[in-house]
């Protein structure tokens, strides 16, 4: 047997068969400006190299150990001990080793105190002893020695010469937001401190997390005894709690200290629709009507157990807030009061949001109708339903094309442009306090309606697109504009390139 450095190689196994380990000794000082580089270098995936206590386990001289290494490629392996004398030897010479292969060194521990590093590397053809011994001697320089890259793994130890009370050590995390939506970053920092507050400097500290990546799984603290790591979170459809956890694996002088802390990921928002019917009603004062919302998200699928809220201008709900089923649907019922002439009723169905979910909503449009008579002077009428007007107001005056197939009955309307309009007159001989002005009418493509009464602009909005149908009026108030005597109300399109299709006006007071 063989004493190398501090460690005594004693036998290593493969598949349960032992066999002697008759490795060729190599041993030379090495710089401790080259020992110290050995931290900084970087980590392959493909290999691991870990003593029995873990990385930076603490021993004592007499003490039994165990490194473990393998690696997920085939080649031949070299591992290197530096001493904590500043020495350093070979315990493993151009090693063939396969893929997934997984052995361990036997030894025991010699003096004298400090730091003790191994250090392993993985070439696809046998190195020569001379490159061995210069590489050893330089790890820092290994790619130019060799001419090519290799991938490398290292593992650091602790010597204690004597058993000794350590002193306490402390983690404590820096303040984080409680939620962080999926892909965003969050820098997480430790404190690293002893009994009385004091930094602790240069102490390595290991991270590990449940969900997402680190930028970083090892660091050092500063003289201020912080370390930092920047954390990304994975891309995640639900929300997902998240546990952070920073650890000091303890030294000569402090026992070893961890933390822990945990915040939320939240899923990336998800864009939802919400679909009423039915889309356009009318019903009597007095009656009740049943309305359906569908709640969907992008992808189409139903959402579940999310509030819907409903809002009516003219009526009201049997239910202010219903819920969605499994199937993303909730109905409620609408009341519609007693009410003079008609009244033209918005309906809003509203999904307010959630934490995964954008908010969305939804309208309907209908009228709600009265069972009164007009007087002399309570109604006037242009209807082009006959392929002609029909009508009874004073004064009649338009341009626009009569035409067929614009309606959902067989009806006829009359096709406005840009620059075309309607201009009916009526006759009031009292003062009167109310007064509307419904038009049906739909529109194909962008058009502005422009409504005029006296010369005054009452209305100015753009016009719904789709089919003329019964069941749809739109309603102006005109109150405001009312005189006793001769009144004018004129229709104006505005549209480059879209057409209005009126069937019939109504005006009512």
């Amino acid at each position: 047997m063989k004493k190398l450095g501090g460690v005594l190689i004693l036998v290593f196994f493969l598949v349960g068969i032992s066999s002697e380990v008759g490795a060729q000794t190599f041993e030379f000082g090495v710089s401790s400006s080259e020992v110290s580089r050995i931290d900084s270098l970087p980590l392959s995936p493909f290999l691991f190299l870990l003593p029995d206590k873990g990385e930076w386990g603490l021993y004592y001289p007499g003490e039994n150990i165990v490194l473990q290494y393998g690696s997920s490629k085939d080649g031949y392996v070299s591992i290197f001990d530096y001493t904590t004398d500043g020495r350093a030897r070979i315990i493993k010479n151009n090693e063939l080793i396969v893929e997934e292969a997984q052995r361990k060194i036997y030894g025991v521990v010699s003096g004298p105190e400090g730091v003790e590093r191994f250090l392993m590397i993985l070439s696809d053809r046998i190195i020569p002893d001379r490159l061995l011994v210069e590489i050893m001697k330089n790890p820092s320089q290994i790619e130019r020695i060799l001419g090519y890259s290799v991938p490398l793994h290292y593992c650091r130890i602790q010597i204690a010469t004597k058993e000794r009370e350590l002193s306490p050590s402390f983690i404590s995390f820096d303040q984080i937001p409680g939620e962080i939506p999926a892909g965003g970053k969050l820098k997480v920092r430790v404190f690293l401190s002893d009994g009385e507050g004091n930094a602790l400097f240069n102490r390595p500290i290991y991270w590990e997390v449940n969900q997402g990546t680190l930028d970083n799984y090892e660091t050092y603290t500063s003289t201020s005894g912080m370390a930092e790591v920047w954390y990304s979170a994975p891309s995640l459809t639900e929300s997902t709690d998240v546990k952070l956890k920073a650890r000091f694996p303890g030294d000569m002088v402090y026992q070893e200290a961890q933390g822990e802390l945990s915040f939320l990921v939240n899923p990336e928002k998800i864009q939802t629709t919400i679909t009423l019917t039915p889309k356009s009603f009318q019903i009597a004062g007095g009656e009740v009507l049943d309305f359906q919302a569908e709640l969907r998200d992008l992808r189409g699928e139903p959402v579940e157990g999310r509030s819907v809220r409903w809002k009516t201008s003219v009526g009201s709900w049997e239910k202010e807030i219903t819920y969605t089923n499994s199937a993303g649907t909730t109905t409620n019922r609408l009341y519609a009061p007693q009410v003079v002439g008609q009244e033209m009723v918005e309906i809003k169905a509203s999904f307010a949001g959630a934490r995964n979910l954008l908010p969305s909503e939804d309208y309907a449009y209908g009228t709600i109708s009265g069972l009164e008579t007009y007087s002399k002077e309570g109604l006037y009428f242009l209807d082009f339903t006959s392929g002609e007007p029909y009508t009874n107001f004073n004064h009649l005056t338009y341009r626009g094309e009569l035409l067929s197939g614009y309606a959902a009955n067989p009806a006829r309307v009359l096709s406005l442009q840009e620059g075309e309009f309607v201009e009916v007159g009526f006759f009031l001989s009292q003062p009167l306090h109310f007064g509307a002005l419904y038009l049906w009418g739909k529109a194909q493509g962008d058009v502005f309606l422009k409504i005029f009464l006296n010369d005054q602009l009452i209305f100015s909005g753009r016009a719904v697109e789709g089919r003329v149908t019964p069941a749809e009026a739109q309603m102006v108030y005109i109150a405001d504009y009312l005189k006793l005597g001769n009144n004018l109300v004129r229709i104006e399109i505005d549209s480059y390139s879209g057409i209005y299709y009126l069937q019939r006006l109504l005006a009512v007071f």
